[in-house]
C-alpha cells in the first residue's frame, strides 16, 4: 500500500522529509527502505503537504489538520481543498502516517498538473 501513495509524491518532498543521519539499522532489506522513503511523524508530511501547496498557489495552504475521520489540507471555503478519509482497514499505529502520505500525493498531482 505504501509504494503506491510514494510514487505519487515528489522526488524534492521525499529527500526533504527524509534529511536524518545516516545510522546502522538492521531487518529487512523492505523495512530499511520504508523507513529511509516514509517520515516517523505524520506533522512532518503534512507540513510538507502544505509547503508544495503553498508553493502550487493552493489558497490557505498553511491550515491542515489529522483528526479521527482522516487528513485535511486547505479550507473548505476556498476552491481547492485536500482531504483523505482514514481507511477503516488501517491499523492504528500507521493510520495517521497512511491519510498523511495519501494528502502529500494529491497535492503533489496537483501542483505537477498546474505546471
Amino acid at each position: 500500500m505504501y509504494w503506491t501513495v510514494l510514487s505519487r509524491i515528489d522526488e524534492t518532498s521525499r529527500r526533504l522529509m527524509n534529511k536524518r543521519s545516516e545510522k546502522i539499522s538492521h531487518g529487512s532489506e523492505r523495512m530499511l527502505v520504508i523507513r529511509g522513503e516514509i517520515p516517523y511523524n505524520p506533522l512532518q508530511i503534512m507540513r510538507e503537504a502544505s509547503r508544495v501547496a503553498k508553493i502550487a498557489g493552493i489558497a490557505e495552504a498553511e491550515r491542515w489538520s489529522i483528526s479521527d475521520d482522516g487528513a485535511h489540507l486547505g479550507s473548505d471555503y476556498t476552491a481547492k481543498n485536500f482531504y483523505v478519509r482514514r481507511p477503516i482497514s488501517e491499523s492504528n499505529a500507521d493510520s495517521d502516517k497512511y491519510v498523511a502520505l495519501l494528502v502529500l500525493a494529491e497535492v503533489c498531482e496537483y501542483a505537477r498538473s498546474m505546471k
